[in-house]
């Protein structure tokens, strides 16, 4: 027979703190990545300059992190966009890690609830192969007390 299945505990539940963390790491990980940028770039100097002080009018900053490139016919810099810009981002990364969040859990849930029927069944055919086996020993004990009561003990003269 194979292993016997044993779950114990829950499967976790809704957790609005659980969340509100899974979330603030996402926001972590939206800052530190390029999701948070948007490219300036420009086949000449004098519109790249317009573009950057354009963007600069938009809330947008010079990323400090990410090189200014100045090649003939490509000039680009990594703009960070403005806070309005990031909060819509990051509304979107918010729906996103909830949804994903409950996915989780649902799945969790389910893989919870085919353990818990696989455990059931197993425990409901041990149950029903103890009693065939309990009754096939009553039934050898039933046969050998017949045998017995059947056949006189040997008697052997002297």
């Amino acid at each position: 027979m194979t292993d016997r299945i044993k779950i114990s505990g829950a499967p976790r539940q809704y957790d609005e703190a659980e969340l509100k963390q899974l979330q603030e790491h996402a926001h972590a990980k939206y800052r530190q990545s390029a999701q948070c940028l948007e490219v300036v770039q420009t086949d000449f100097p004098y519109e790249f300059i317009t573009a950057i002080i354009e963007k600069s009018k938009l809330g947008y900053e010079l990323s400090k992190w990410s090189p200014i490139i100045t090649l003939p016919l490509d000039y680009s810099a990594s703009m960070i966009k403005p806070p309005e810009l990031q909060k819509l981002d990051l509304d979107v990364i918010d729906v996103d890690v909830k949804a994903q969040y409950i996915k989780e859990l649902e799945a969790e849930r389910e893989e919870y609830k085919a353990k818990l029927t696989q455990q059931l069944i197993q425990a409901a055919e041990l149950k029903e192969q103890r009693r065939e086996e309990e009754k096939r020993a009553k039934l050898l004990r039933e046969i050998e007390k017949e045998v017995a009561d059947t056949f006189a003990p040997l008697i052997i003269p002297d």
